[in-house]
């Protein structure tokens, strides 16, 4: 019989917040300083980064969402931290996905910029249109 081979321990952090008019970001940004503590990233530019995408994701749910939630985690393995985010609404949802993926492209005429920098600083990008309504986006940042 084969022994198996335990590999290191993966810890998780996560918190999920609602986004809305009414409250903003802020609850968002602070889960988000909270969880980079826990993990000891303190390096003020990747802190930086990090809320630059926590922002895009935020600002996107209240532009076409005007309400949703944010799920952010820290994946520590070994000396490896991974940070997800997933945004969430229940807005119209993005209907050409190719098009908004364009540089200057935008629904509500915005400077387009959004989706094309979460794409430039991110190490993973996910977009999905919900069946039901509304956007789906995952990103991730290793850090």
């Amino acid at each position: 019989m084969l022994a198996h081979k335990e590999g290191p321990r993966v810890d998780i952090h996560k918190r999920c917040v609602t986004v809305s008019k009414k409250v903003g970001l802020s609850q968002a940004r602070k889960a988000l300083r909270d969880i980079l503590s826990e993990v000891n990233v303190s390096d003020e530019i990747k802190v930086a980064r990090l809320l630059t995408i926590l922002d895009e994701l935020g600002n996107n749910i209240l532009r076409h969402g005007e309400k949703g939630l944010i799920c952010i985690s820290a994946y520590i393995k070994g000396d490896k931290v991974g940070i997800r985010m997933v945004a969430e609404d229940r807005g119209a949802g993005i209907e050409d996905l190719e098009r908004a993926l364009r540089p200057g492209y935008s629904e509500d005429r915005g400077m387009g910029m959004g989706l094309n920098l979460l794409k430039s600083i991110c190490d993973d990008l996910r977009i999905g249109s919900l069946v039901e309504g509304g956007a789906y986006v995952e990103v991730w940042k290793w850090i």
